[in-house]
């Protein structure tokens, strides 16, 4: 997740390369033309005050985030409860159903568990990391073959 120490800023000396992260971590994108104008026209105070309200979002935006990981983490163990009820051995075959739902490539596998994480909405550091390189794993796939194959 995201870390940013809250008041970093207390010189009247702003780097803009801190400024474009926390934008880019608050709203998802970096500072627009318009952005960049008004903070270069504007006073420390004025600075700071930008400053700060990109904190306030950043805050918002990581409680969203966090609201979002547990919510899938939910409906996550709940797939994989789902799938045992239809027959799955295990967790590791549950996940391994679950990816073979999701129509996720091979090529997709071959970017590990974070990726599949990410595919299925989960954080990248969540408790079923290891069940899905495991799930993974499972499917005895020749990445280094597959690579071979992409590239001719």
């Amino acid at each position: 997740m995201y870390t940013v120490a809250h008041n970093v800023i207390s010189t009247t000396k702003f780097d803009e390369q801190i400024v474009s992260d926390l934008h880019k971590d608050a709203r998802g994108y970096r500072p627009t033309e318009y952005f960049w104008e008004e903070w270069s026209q504007c006073g420390d105070d004025t600075r700071q005050e930008m400053w700060d309200d990109l904190l306030v979002e950043l805050d918002k935006e990581l409680v969203s985030a966090l609201c979002a990981f547990e919510e899938a983490q939910i409906v996550m163990h709940q797939r994989i409860q789902d799938m045992m009820l239809l027959g799955a051995d295990d967790e590791i075959s549950a996940i391994r159903w679950i990816i073979e739902g999701e129509k996720i490539t091979k090529m997709d596998l071959a970017y590990g568990e974070e990726y599949i994480a990410y595919r299925l909405g989960l954080a990248y550091d969540n408790p079923h990391k290891s069940d899905i390189k495991a799930a993974i794993d499972s499917m005895d796939i020749d990445f280094d073959k597959l690579y071979e194959e992409e590239l001719t």
